[in-house]
């Protein structure tokens, strides 16, 4: 595989004439309705809204197994990313990018590759801070949704597994292994 691909984390602009700035942090726990918005927006699993907020707090109580990040624009929750460690807090560490979702008025401007570059730097220190380091990350994403593309090219992802007919079409197994250590 081609492994994880590098880029900087930095403030990426939105609009090529527009100087405002897309800040990327950790979510707390007042972001949660901003999360459920965007998520309700963006999947028809999140719908209504309502139930969209129940499904957003649950995964918030299940951190640190779940880390929610968010993309903050003048003040307004504009996507997230939700992040799942899988099979306990091991050495090598697994990662599934569970979701990523933007406003539909800003796809397509770097926010959602910013969310991913930003919380998987902050998600290596915080591996590297407890001594262990990241194996591989597992997205699964439908066929509908056209982002296979976008994970190969953000992630360095590459098409693992089919299941034909899973929600709303076939679902894709994708994983991305990062480079071996340095020795």
């Amino acid at each position: 595989m081609s492994g994880f691909s590098e880029g900087n984390p930095g403030t990426t602009p939105i609009g090529a004439s527009e100087r405002r700035a897309v800040e990327v942090r950790a979510a707390i726990q007042e972001d949660l309705p901003g999360i459920a918005a965007v998520g309700s927006e963006a999947f028809s699993g999140l719908r209504p809204l309502p139930e969209g907020r129940r499904w957003v707090e649950a995964c918030w109580r299940a951190a640190p197994r779940m880390r929610y990040w968010v993309a903050e624009l003048d003040g307004a929750i504009v996507g997230y990313i939700l992040w799942l460690e899988k099979g306990g807090f091991r050495q090598e560490a697994v990662l599934e990018l569970e979701q990523v979702a933007v406003r539909s008025t800003l796809r397509g401007q770097g926010v959602g590759e910013r969310l991913i570059r930003v919380s998987l730097e902050a998600l290596r220190e915080t591996l590297r801070a407890r001594g262990a380091r990241l194996k591989l990350i597992e997205v699964t994403t439908g066929s509908e949704q056209g982002a296979i593309g976008f994970y190969a090219r953000v992630l360095g992802t590459e098409v693992a597994a089919r299941i034909p007919d899973f929600f709303r079409g076939d679902e894709f197994i994708l994983i991305a292994r990062p480079p071996p250590p340095s020795s």
